[in-house]
């Protein structure tokens, strides 16, 4: 039985900038050194979780994957099943959609990993957004990590957009992702060449992680919003989109909003930066409420 959970995340085919990251990963894979708990710590958008996806196509798709160009063969059988998430050796859960990782989730899953895997392979635990799981569920998953059989690894994916606990911290290995500010705006660049996007948002003016800029100006495509129009028009054509979908991304696209708009305020330097915080915090605080 696999754990499924809506929305997962697709894996991107290819690797871009985390050459160095993936290289690190296989190694220990082929040194059989590979830890129990490996979390993934960094920006949201970074490319965590494509790094994740390749390592895995790795392991498991060896003769499909072509590790010289860190690209994912799309029509080999592995893929497809990984992104139908039935892979038998792959869970995943995410905690990303207001702390919906429930304490039976975990312990569902605690069911699944105490069991024998059916193709006696490595089994991948893959927990994403670590930090938004509720924090019942995070004990429940340290009582999991403590008595881990010796075919499971769990791989934790640590957005930072919250703190985490402590002892999350104390059973992991932490592998921190960062890239310079030339080297996201030269992946976001390939991704957009990539993807063959509408520019909605000029990328050199903002310092956002690649997976951010192609959300973020996807939705500016996608709902009309000019980033450099009315602030509240915009705010209010997300907060009524977020009521149909109840998008989280809507929400967080809304947010970098707030903080274009303080920003250009706080340069016009026409209101003083006591006053500029004290709004913006007020506007944050009516985003909470919202949702």
């Amino acid at each position: 039985m696999i754990l499924k959970e809506n929305n997962i995340p697709k894996s991107s085919l290819v690797l871009f900038g985390l050459d160095k990251n993936f290289e690190f990963l296989i190694n220990l894979y082929k040194l059989k050194k590979f830890p129990k708990v490996l979390m993934l710590s960094g920006e949201k958008g970074l490319g965590k979780f494509t790094l994740v996806s390749h390592f895995l196509h790795y392991v498991f798709d060896k003769k499909s994957y072509n590790i010289k160009n860190k690209a994912i063969d799309e029509q080999s059988e592995f893929h497809l099943q990984y992104l139908s998430n039935i892979y038998p050796s792959i869970i995943y859960l995410s905690g990303q959609i207001f702390n919906n990782i429930k304490v039976d989730n975990i312990r569902e899953l605690k069911s699944v990993i105490s069991k024998k895997n059916i193709i006696e392979k490595d089994r991948f635990i893959i927990l994403d957004d670590i930090e938004l799981f509720n924090i019942n569920s995070l004990n429940a998953l340290l009582k999991t990590i403590e008595e881990p059989t010796v075919y499971n690894h769990f791989l934790l994916i640590n957005n930072k957009t919250k703190p985490l606990l402590k002892t999350i911290f104390s059973r992991s290995i932490e592998v921190k992702v960062l890239l310079s500010e030339q080297i996201k705006k030269e992946i976001t660049k390939s991704l957009i060449k990539k993807n063959n996007q509408e520019l909605f948002i000029n990328f050199n003016r903002f310092n956002l992680t690649p997976g951010n800029f192609l959300l973020y100006n996807k939705i500016c495509g996608e709902r009309d919003i000019d980033i450099n129009g009315n602030f509240l028009d915009n705010l209010k054509i997300l907060f009524d989109s977020y009521k149909k979908s109840k998008d989280i991304n809507l929400i967080k696209m809304s947010v970098f909003l707030t903080d274009v708009y303080f920003n250009n305020l706080s340069e016009e330097k026409e209101t003083s930066i006591e006053r500029l915080t004290s709004n913006k915090d007020f506007v944050l605080n009516n985003i909470n409420n919202f949702i």
